[in-house]
């Protein structure tokens, strides 16, 4: 097997990268798989494992890019205020990124080997929160808000 430059192998990384942001975007977290991955590139799943060791890492490719869509959609004013914005943006449909980055979160925080990208997403997020409102209240409303995810994933 021929083997490729540091140039062209950060071509293709890219290229895996941005077709993962696509995929997300268009049709959620769970379809970014290794298999469709590999059917979108016409390759062995072991060719995209080259640069996702495992798919938690496929969460790196969002790095950057999708925490601009979601801070938005929350309200740092006050602990009460941030738990109504965060349900409010989880339950509204047609802010569907928001409800998979945050599938996106959970899957990967309960994985074993966790991503570190997606713990420290949660805890930018706790740190702009407690900016406004002190540290425990963040730590709480972080808690409430995931609990509150679980909660809502079980379709009562």
């Amino acid at each position: 097997m021929a083997r490729i430059t540091a140039e062209e192998r950060a071509q293709k990384k890219q290229s895996l990268d941005d077709m993962v942001i696509s995929i997300f975007m268009n049709e959620g977290w769970d379809s970014v798989t290794y298999d469709r991955l590999a059917k979108e590139f016409n390759v062995r799943k072991s060719s995209i494992q080259a640069y996702y060791p495992n798919s938690i890492m496929f969460a790196t490719a969002l790095q950057g890019k999708i925490f601009p869509l979601v801070v938005p959609l929350l309200n740092f004013t006050t602990k009460q205020a941030f738990i109504d914005s965060w349900i409010q943006a989880y339950k509204d449909e047609d802010q569907h990124i928001f409800k998979e980055v945050m599938k996106m979160l959970l899957d990967n925080i309960l994985k074993d080997g966790t991503s570190p990208y997606s713990r420290g997403a949660i805890f930018k997020l706790q740190e702009m929160l407690a900016k406004n409102i002190g540290s425990q209240d963040a730590e709480e409303a972080m808690k409430m808000v995931f609990g509150e995810m679980i909660y809502t994933k079980m379709d009562f």
